[in-house]
């Protein structure tokens, strides 16, 4: 799943908002995957898998969103002629 950091405490633990919109989970410091605790920040897209803690449901092997920076190039010509005209 996918999802973004709402809430951090210092104390090791936050909460991460799932980006279907179910209710928020909780995670625990022990939970990351990729880099410590402290590398993280609200805010910050994450992805990661459900699990079921002692209290309910929680995030396991949180790690960052992988950064979609490259979108795929299209193959159909007749799409990109179509875009090429809508912008001019």
């Amino acid at each position: 799943m996918k999802g973004t950091i709402v809430r951090k405490r210092d104390e090791g633990y936050g909460f991460i908002k799932p980006e279907d919109g179910s209710k928020d989970v909780f995670f625990h410091a022990t939970a990351i995957v990729e880099g410590h605790f402290d590398d993280y920040s609200e805010n910050d897209a994450v992805e990661f898998e459900m699990s079921e803690g002692p209290k309910g449901p929680a995030a396991a092997n949180v790690r960052k969103a992988a950064a979609n920076t490259n979108a795929a190039p299209s193959t159909d010509a007749a799409d990109d002629a179509a875009d090429m005209a809508e912008a001019a």
